[in-house]
Order: structure tokens, then C-alpha cells, then sequence
């Protein structure tokens, strides 16, 4: 799990205002004459300049860290280091701070975490007010704002990292490489079985007292198999690196769909993973004399009840919500 110490971030932006201060009264000390006096100021200044350079660096190293499920738009290092490209550090530098703010709301949506979300607005700010800085008479107050807001997205980021539980799934057999560990499909075996058998006893398949609800495979490759659904969810997908069941049809995005328990409900929440072919659920009510207008692409996710049917892609694999 990432922790961040607010406090120590928070020294980024001060030393950063202390390092702003030494430059300016060392160039007057400069105009003066004072070169030696001037010449400390200029060292003090780089030096922290230098420290919040790399204090801040860190920081968002660590914040990435703490939503890598496979869903992130960048690695931490990735965050870092292209940071570093001239002119192309411009647009990185939106995808780093704005972009977090966009994949912390959906990692906390994923997972269905009891949390607040991140202000996306005030993360778009953040970037865009250190480029008014060359605008005559309010640049300074512009300044003034960017400060202001830098200090409470990194006041924020602390509070929502920090308030992160442990990522589903991480401390599973096989969890670093998978989102809930894997739970490899295999022909012949009940899928519940198998997700009954990795989750190890450590870490129940249900929370006590919580309702069990299954996924049965109408279609595909395990049809007519069952799926034990675990407190923290199942992905499904075509990567078997990266999801708990694995399927091999090209019409399934790596990774696909996710679904997750609403607790104590016996409902289901699925979601569609941004997949090629989308996900599909089933609405009775708009049938019909066409069977297939009742198959409605899901977009983001929907709680569904027992009883619902959904299938990855249209074509694709079917399932049923089982208690």
C-alpha cells in the first residue's frame, strides 16, 4: 500500500516560495554590487529549488503507484521520466496531474471503494495556471493562485491515497500479476470451484455474512459451468495476465469486463473496461419482435439483479446472474 505524508509533500511548494524569494533578493544584491552576498542567495536558491524538484517528482511517482491495476493511462516511471522531453513535457504534464485526477475517480468506480473522488477541475487548473504566469500586471496573481491550488491538490491527493484500502486482490497467490488473482478458467472443472480453491484461507471468496452470488455461463467456452463471484470482484478477459477468467475468442478485449458484488444486496455490479466489442445486457422489456433490441451496450457500469443477462460483445459470451 502507498502512504504519503502530507506534511513533507506540503514543504514542496513553500520551499519552493522561499527558493522564489532568495532569487529575487539576489538579484538585487546583484544591481548592488553584493556579489558575494548574491552569489549565497543563488546557491540557497538552487538548492531548493532542487529539493522541491525532487520532492515533487517523488510525489507523483507514489500517487501513480497507488492505482496500478492495469487500468492506469501511465506507470509511475512513465509519469517521471517523460517529464523530462522537451516541448512534449507541455502535454505530459496535463496527463500527469489532470490525468490522475480522471484515473482515481475511475480506479475508486472499478472497485466500488466508499471514498470521496478527486476534484477533476481543480487538477485542470493546476495545470493551466503555471502558464499564465507571463501575462502582464496578473501574472503575480495568477501566481499567488497557482500556489494556492497546488498546495490543495497535493493536501487532496494525500488524503484520498492515504484513504485507499488494499487493492483487491493484491495479496493473493498469483495477485501481482493479475486485478483479483488469477482465476484461470479450466475446461472440465466448475469456475466456482476454482475461484473457491485460489482465494486460499486467508481470504474468503464471501465476507461473513455477506449474500454469494455466481455467474452462470449460458454460452461460450465454459458454458454451462458457474462462477463464484468473491467479494472483490471477478475480471474477465482475454489476458491472462491481467484478469481471473480467461477466455480465448478475438472478440474479447484483453481485458474486457469487470463484475463485483454490491454488498448484502445478491446484485451485481458489471462493467465494461473500456473492451473493443463492448458489453451487453439484457432488457426484457424492450424485446419485442426483435430479440436482439434488447440487448443494450453497456456504458460505464449497471447494477444488475438475479436473474440478468449480459454477454461480452453481442455475439460473445452469455451470462446469468445467479444467487
Amino acid at each position: 500500500m502507498v502512504r504519503l505524508s502530507k506534511p513533507l509533500y506540503l514543504t514542496s511548494p513553500i520551499v519552493s516560495v522561499v527558493a522564489f524569494a532568495a532569487l529575487v533578493v539576489g538579484v538585487f544584491g546583484l544591481r548592488n554590487g553584493d556579489v558575494s552576498e548574491a552569489t549565497s542567495l543563488f546557491a540557497l536558491a538552487a538548492l531548493a529549488l532542487l529539493y522541491a524538484e525532487i520532492l515533487g517528482l517523488v510525489f507523483c511517482y507514489k500517487m501513480w503507484a497507488s492505482i496500478q491495476d492495469g487500468h492506469a493511462r501511465t506507470s509511475p516511471g512513465k509519469a517521471i521520466g517523460f517529464l523530462f522531453i522537451p516541448l512534449f513535457n507541455v502535454y505530459w504534464v496535463f496527463q500527469v496531474i489532470w490525468g490522475f485526477s480522471k484515473d482515481y475517480n475511475a480506479y475508486v468506480d472499478r472497485y466500488a471503494i466508499n471514498t470521496k473522488k478527486l476534484a477533476e477541475g481543480l487538477f485542470l487548473a493546476c495545470c493551466i495556471l503555471p502558464f499564465t504566469a507571463w501575462i502582464p500586471f496578473l501574472g503575480i496573481a495568477t501566481g499567488v493562485a497557482y500556489l494556492v491550488v497546488f498546495m490543495i491538490v497535493v493536501s487532496q491527493v494525500c488524503d484520498v491515497v492515504n484513504a485507499l484500502p488494499p487493492r483487491p486482490g493484491a495479496s493473493l497467490p498469483g495477485g501481482s500479476a493479475g486485478i483479483a488473482g488469477r482465476l484461470d478458467a479450466v475446461p472440465g472443472r466448475q469456475l466456482g470451484d476454482v475461484a473457491s480453491s485460489q482465494l486460499g484461507s486467508s481470504q474468503p471468496a464471501v465476507r461473513p455474512g455477506a449474500v454469494q452470488v455466481s455467474l452462470f455461463c449460458i454460452s461460450g467456452e465454459f458454458a454451462l459451468q458457474t462462477i463464484a463471484v468473491p467479494a472483490n470482484g471477478v475480471s474477465i478477459g482475454r489476458d491472462p495476465s491481467r484478469v481471473n477468467v480467461v477466455f480465448a475468442s478475438t472478440a474479447i478485449s484483453g481485458v474486457h469486463a469487470r463484475v463485483l458484488p454490491e454488498p448484502g444486496s445478491g446484485q451485481l455490479w458489471v462493467e465494461d473496461l473500456n473492451s473493443l466489442n463492448g458489453t451487453y445486457y439484457h432488457r426484457p422489456d424492450l424485446s419485442g419482435q426483435d430479440a436482439e433490441l434488447a440487448w443494450v451496450q453497456l456504458q460505464g457500469r449497471i447494477l444488475l439483479s438475479p436473474g440478468a443477462h449480459f454477454r461480452l460483445a453481442l455475439d460473445g459470451p452469455e451470462f446469468e446472474i445467479r444467487r
